[in-house]
Order: C-alpha cells, then structure tokens, then sequence
C-alpha cells in the first residue's frame, strides 16, 4: 500500500484474499495499467497541523475513525469540488475524481463488518459514502487514505495507476499489487472492510491497542524500531494497515522529507487529516456511552456505562445532572473487558455505575458527562428520562389485645413519600373494622424515617368481636393514589363477653326491598345487620314453600354510610333461575344470633316471564322477552391497520359478563366477553356493575373500508343477536422508506436559553421513515459538541402528530461553556440516508 512520501518504500507483508471484493464489476473507461508515482503536497495548509500535536499511540479517536456517518454523498462531493477545482481530464487519461464514476455489483453483506451495498453506477462521492456508511469508517478517513495512499484527491491530473491502486490495498512490500483487486471501487470498499477485520479480531493481529508495540521505522530493519503504547484500535489499525511510524527526521519537517530511514504513511494521514478536518482524535475530548438508566428504588437512579480520554489511559471522573442540577461526580475505573477490542486488554479500567439517591418520585431527565483530561472538553454521553414510582408505605402493629368481645390494637404507619398523617384501616379476618388516619406523635419512628413527619401513631378500640382466634392486618394508602397496601398482621384471641344480646336492640334488622321477575328468573335485593356479630348474616328462602339458604354478604355501600361500624359485605343479592312462568311468592328470612331464630322480612309476589327471539344466519334458540339481552354497539373508529370497538351488553338472564361475536366483512371473526369497565352504564343499570363493556381492537386489516357488524350472545338460549353494523375506513402507516419531501425528517430549533456556563437547547423531531427517536447532533461555534436522541416528552407536539407519541422533544443542556457569544446548530439525522439535516443556528450571550 503505497503512500505519498513512501517512494521507493515498498510495505505491507500482508497479503489478503477477499473474494468479495473480486466479485466486483470493474468498468472504468480509459484505465491503463502502469507504474506512476504520487504527486507529492508540499504546500502547507491555512490550518496547518504541528508536529508537537501528534502522538503516535493516538494518531486517530475510534470515535472519529469509526464514524460511518460523517459526511453524506453530497458532502464529500463538495469536498472534492473544493480541493481540485483546477483539476482537468487529460486527453486520453481517466476523469478527475470529483468527476470520476464506476458501475459496481452489488456487494453482499459481511456479517459483523459491513453492510450490504446496492449495485449501479456510481460517483466517486457516492462510493466514498456508501462504503463508509456500510462498514461504519469515517468518510473523512477514506478521503484521508486516498489522498495519501496515492495522492488522487487533490491532484490536477490523475493517472489510471492512481484509480487501479487507489488505497494501496494488496501491495504488500515483498510482491507485486494482486490484480484482483484493481479498480478505484475494488480499493475503497477492500479498505475499509480490512479496517473492520482489524477491529473484529483486535488480538489476531501484530500490533495490539492498549499494550506497548515495538514498531519499525522503515521496511530497512537498520534503521530500528520505536516502542510506541497504542492507546486504541484506531491507531492499531492504521499501524497494522502500515506498519512504520514516523521517525525524528520525518516531524522535524513535517510538510516534506526526513532521511532514508524515514518512512511517511502514518505521518501523512495524521497530517492531512488534520488539515483538512481539525484533530484527529476530537481535540483530546473524551468519548463512551451510557448502556443504561434505571430507577433502582423509590428514591435513586442507577446508572452504567464507560467513559475513556484519548489523551490518557487514567480513569476520569463522570458527572450526573438531574433534571439540570448537578447530583453527583463518580470515578469510570471499573474493569470492562468488552473494551479490549477497542481500547486494548490493557486498557478497560473505564466503567462506572454511579447511584443517584434522594430523588423524588416522578419523571426527571439524567444526563451524564464525562470530565475532560488534558486538551479538549467535557462530552455529554447522553440524557434519558426515567421515572421514579413512589416508595411503598410502611406499618407495625405494636400490639393487638384480645379482650371479651374485642381487641384493642395500637401502632404506626407512614408513607415514605409523604410527611402527611397516613390513611389507614384495620380489618379483623378480611373485613373492614377500622379506619382514619394517623394521629398520635411517635418521636421514635420519625427518627428512623425521617422526612415523613412525626404525627405517625395509631389506636383502635374494636368492639363486637366474636370469641376465638382472630387475624389483625393493617393497611396503609399507598401515596400519592389512593389504592391500599397490607403492612402488617398478628393473630390475636378474643374471649366471649359475659352476656349476650337476643332481643331488643340486639336484634337483626334489615329490609328485603325487591323482588323482580324476568325470563325464568326472579333476583332479590336487601340488607341485614345484626348487632351481635360481624359476620354477614345468614339469609332463608321460601319459594312457593320451598326452602334456599345463604349468606347476605353482597357489597352495599349506601347501608355502610349509614352503619359504619358494620362494613359494607351485608347486602342481600341473588338471582333465582330455571323458575316456571307465572306468579310466583317469596319470603325472606334473616336469623338472629346468638338465638339462631329466623326473622320474617316479608312476602313478594312476582311475575316470571318467557318468550321467543331470532338469531343471525345459522342459529336458533328462544329466551323470555324481559329477559332478552340488550346493549349498544355504540363505534367504531379505524387506525393504521387497525379497528377499535366499543359498546356495551347486558343479559337479564346472567350475572356474568356477556359473550361478542365479530363479523368483518361479511366473515366472522374474534369472539370473546364484553367486560371492559364502563361505570356510566353502571349508573343507568346499577344491578349488573361496570364490567358490561366492549371494548375490541381489531388489527392485521388491510388499509381500504371495512364493514364490522357486532352480536351479544343471549342466554339462556344461546342465541346471537345482531346490534348492528358499521362501516370503518383503514389507513396504512407513515410513508416508509421515503427519501424526498414526504419522507424528510422535520422539527424544529425553538430555542438556545443561555445561563452561567451553559445553554439550554429545546426543539422537536419527527422522521416518517421510522417510530424510534430521531437523533441530534450539536456544533458549538463550528465544532461538533455532542450528540443523543431527541426523546424528550413533548404532549404539545404529539396533539399535532398523533401517531409519533410524546417522545419527541429535543431538550438539552450544554455545559462547561466559557463566557461570551456562541453559536449553536442543531441538526437532525434523516433516515433512511442517514444524512444530517441543519434546522439553524441560534446566538447566545453566556454568562
């Protein structure tokens, strides 16, 4: 692989066989085959690298060599159009490069390196982007290659030997170039997968990163050898690629020669690059990632990942933000061996894994920055919103005595996120005995939980307790909802009292308010307490004479307003099924303890009904006419690929929720229960409770109009009823795939807020070629400053574009910024083409 400056210097003992690239379909009009040197580029550039600068352990970052996205096709054309604008096609010779085009074949994928790349014929700047985007190598390092492998991309006259060898690959120094690889394509996409060998197989090859390498200066083993630590795979690569690195001579005229032992590849690509494209190695700033956040308690955030600077191996510090608040500052020295291909086996000590404790529940955003060493800035590795969910509540029941007939009960209780007196309730055996909230000072539990207050005390006096073994729990409201938690049990006895209450104002009492008739069934209401006890009462039937016993448990609200003290389980409510047509009496009975004697609440007569109904096609049955199921299929309303029902049903017959069947398009389809929560049917029908609703996503349908047509089942027949049908219009998704207007991401730069040392950035993002995120990336006064995911929560933006949710809000804050104006762009990146595309630049005063 011949470089400018390497005259007469043949390198490179590797010799590779890659049959994809020879797969390759060579066209390039007027090549010829011949032996031309490279021009030489003596004159210095405006932005002149200096000798001082290179190192030769870090000659180029992973972060900047490894960039597949760093300039687009229209980038690098620019780019070409630039440096050779006096560039002419000789007669008879082949194109300039930035004129320059080449038919390819497709190239197949290779797994773990490269991406596959569609065939066609091609420009020289698009091959250039194409390959770099596909292997994930900086285009900018390719155009390096070119340029000092050969010298083609600034040269005012090319030759075809310049495009046959245009990245020097397969010229090894003991043996002549392979043919096999010929050709300015050949060259480029063979480069850059040799690159990705490298960086695959970091210990296969014979220098290694993060351990010290003894290099030669010159393919004339007299002239000696270098020992040179090689902080990362990047640099590994270009040394591996050529195999010399520059010796005193060499920098001491940097833009020319050094002596014979002087050898120039690495030199040159250091050199050009940063003239072209500023420092290799970012201006020294440091680089890694953040692999995760996560809420690890009710309080703190966990958060993993790695962070390295390319101007030291030492581990450096990594400072977290919450919510723009600076948190806390951690040391990255944990053992990564995952880095070893990257940075050397010698050279993982970069993890960290930092807890972020006191944070209050919620959604906040957790920002991350690794601390500069030596030249360069602070990086923002990346800001992710996470959600804290309120810590669980806490009790104890200090005591629990059981007396005769009841049971004094004493404690505590608290919600970690709360310093208001909790709410609480006691139940004895399941049911509800007690509750309020917290009223008693305890001193000694705030100062174990501190924060909660200290009015956190609790004392029951439970009356009516029947005699035996009982269990006491304690349940807390779990703030800030108003769902409760169980804390805390004992079991506790309880004696019988001394007498016993069996008349007067001890005894049963209760109502029997209704009995009503449907399709062979009869459903009956009412209510019981007796003051004796706490459990339901026991209930007796006489139907017609005939006897039907249970327990009057059923959940009555409105008669625990009125009786607190007794709970809410003493409802009569049963439904009496298969009964004749015709009148029918019904008395209720409740039994009065300790007596164990029947209370009469009265006779009922009602009237069972029956009668007939019809089906859809392909069923039959009969049910009684007040006892038909009734309901609504009340919409439907199409999605992408998707339909959404709702309706409800209730059956007369049944308690239980009622069956749907679906028909689309004249097919039938899903079948399932009507049980959705619908508590303003509820309301209208309050004997069947809330779960009556339908409540049915359709999905896989084609986009186009459909016809839905909705059936409850009614029982007992089993019959199907039709509700009718409606018509709904399907869509497909978001353009996909798209690379002109419909297809183009689209946002906005609101603002650049300045404060003291920082800028806060806010804006929106949203790509039709994809549901993820789109990403940004930030230049600060020219230079880029960081990169992440436009992932903010923006309800705003989501009530415009619906189908794209929330999370699409640009929200960061840059740090460490010196006082005085700025300028800042913001660019988004365009899917599929992966490009960046600019939506401005903003000025800003910091303090």
């Amino acid at each position: 692989m011949t470089s400018i400056r390497d005259r007469g210097t043949r390198r490179r003992p590797l010799r590779t066989s890659l049959a994809l690239v020879a797969a390759l379909a060579v066209a390039v009009s007027g090549l010829t085959f011949g032996t031309v040197l490279a021009e030489q580029t003596t004159t210095e550039s405006a932005s002149a690298a200096t000798a001082s600068a290179f190192d030769p352990g870090n000659i180029i970052s992973d972060a900047n060599f490894y960039d597949g996205s760093a300039m687009s096709a229209s980038s690098v054309q620019s780019f070409l159009n630039s440096v050779a604008p006096g560039c002419r096609q000789a007669s008879g010779g082949p194109k300039c490069l930035k004129d320059f085009s080449q038919a390819m074949s497709a190239i197949p994928a290779v797994s773990g390196r490269c991406a596959a790349i569609a065939s066609g014929t091609k420009t020289a700047a698009t091959m250039i982007a194409q390959v770099g985007s596909a292997c994930g190598i900086s285009q900018k390092v390719l155009l390096v290659l070119l340029q000092k492998e050969q010298g083609i991309v600034t040269t005012s006259s090319p030759t075809s030997y310049m495009y046959l060898h245009a990245t020097g690959f397969a010229c090894p120094d003991t043996a002549p170039c392979d043919p096999a690889y010929y050709g300015f394509g050949q060259q480029v996409y063979a480069a850059a997968l040799q690159f990705k060998r490298y960086q695959a197989s970091p210990t296969s090859w014979a220098y290694q990163a993060g351990r010290n390498n003894s290099i030669l200066y010159n393919p004339n083993s007299a002239c000696g050898r270098k020992t040179v630590y090689i902080k990362n795979q990047a640099t590994a690569g270009l040394y591996i690629y050529t195999p010399y690195t520059p010796n005193t001579a060499a920098m001491n005229n940097l833009y020319g020669t050094g002596d014979s032992c002087s050898a120039y590849g690495n030199r040159n690509f250091w050199r050009m690059y940063t003239d072209w494209f500023g420092s290799p190695t970012g201006n020294g700033s440091p680089y890694g990632n953040v692999d995760a956040v996560t809420a690890s308690s009710a309080s703190s955030y966990t958060v993993t990942g790695w962070a390295v600077d390319p101007d030291t191996t030492n581990a450096l510090r990594v400072a977290f933000y919450i919510d723009g608040a600076g948190w806390k500052t951690v040391t990255a020295n944990v053992a990564r061996p995952d880095l070893a291909g990257s940075l050397g086996a010698g050279n993982t000590q970069h993890g960290f894994s930092a807890e972020l404790t006191g944070v209050a529940p919620g959604a906040h955003s957790v920002c991350s920055y690794a601390i500069n060493q030596g030249s360069g800035s602070n990086t923002l590795l990346g800001c992710y919103t996470r959600t804290i969910t309120s810590a669980a509540p806490k009790g104890v029941i200090d005591t629990a005595t059981g007396g005769p007939g009841t049971i004094s009960a004493v404690g505590w209780a608290l919600d970690p996120d709360s310093s208001k007196p909790a709410s609480y309730k006691l139940l004895v055996d399941g049911t509800s005995r007690a509750s309020g909230k917290t009223t008693l000072v305890r001193k000694d539990v705030a100062a174990v939980y501190p924060g909660v207050g200290t009015t956190l005390g609790w004392s029951q006096q439970l009356t009516g307790i029947q005699p035996g073994s009982h269990t006491v729990a304690l349940y807390v409201v779990d703030a800030p909802g108003t769902g409760y938690v169980k804390v805390a049990s004992k079991t506790v006895s309880v004696t019988a009292p001394s007498t016993g209450k069996t008349g007067g104002t001890g005894a049963v009492r209760g109502a029997y308010e209704s009995a009503t008739g449907g399709a062979g069934t009869i459903t009956l209401k009412g209510w019981a307490i007796d003051p004796d006890v706490w459990d339901p009462v026991k209930y007796l039937l006489h139907v017609d004479g005939a006897r039907k016993t249970g327990t009057a448990d059923a959940t009555r609200t409105d008669i625990e307003a009125k009786n607190k003290d007794w709970g809410s389980d003493v409802g009569l409510s049963v439904r009496l099924t298969g009964l004749s047509a015709g009148k029918h009496t019904v008395r209720v009975y409740y039994q009065d303890l300790p007596s164990a004697t029947w209370v009469s609440f009265g006779t009922k007569t009602v009237t069972v009904t029956s009668a007939t109904s019809t089906a859809p096609s392909g069923h039959t049955g009969t049910t009684g006419n007040s006892g038909t199921v009734t309901g609504a299929f009340e919409s439907v309303s199409g999605g992408v690929h998707s339909a959404t029902l709702r309706g409800w049903a209730i059956d007369p017959d049944v308690w239980d929720p009622v069956q749907y069947l679906l028909h689309v398009d004249g097919v039938r389809g899903a079948t399932g229960t009507a049980n959705a929560v619908r508590t303003d049917v509820e309301a209208v029908h309050p004997g069947w409770g809330s779960d009556v609703g339908l409540s049915v996503k359709l999905t896989g349908l084609t986009a186009g109009a459909h016809t839905v047509r909705v059936y409850f089942q009614d029982k007992p027949s089993g019959t199907w009823k039709s509700f009718g049908t409606k018509t709904v219009t399907v869509v497909d998704p978001p353009t996909t795939g798209a690379t002109g207007k419909t297809g183009a991401v689209r946002g906005a730069y609101e603002s650049a807020t300045a404060g003291t040392g920082t800028v806060r950035l806010a804006g929106w993002a949203i790509d039709p070629d994809r549901w993820d995120p789109v990403r940004y990336l930030l230049h600060v006064d020219g230079v880029r400053a960081g990169s992440g995911v436009a992932n903010a929560v923006r309800t705003d933006v989501q009530k415009v574009h619906p189908d794209w949710g929330s999370d699409v809000g640009l929200a960061v804050t840059l740090t460490e910024l010196t006082p005085g104006k700025h300028t800042v762009r913001v660019y988004y990146e365009d899917l599929p083409r992966g490009t960046w595309v600019s939506f401005g630049t903003k000025t800003v005063t910091v303090k």
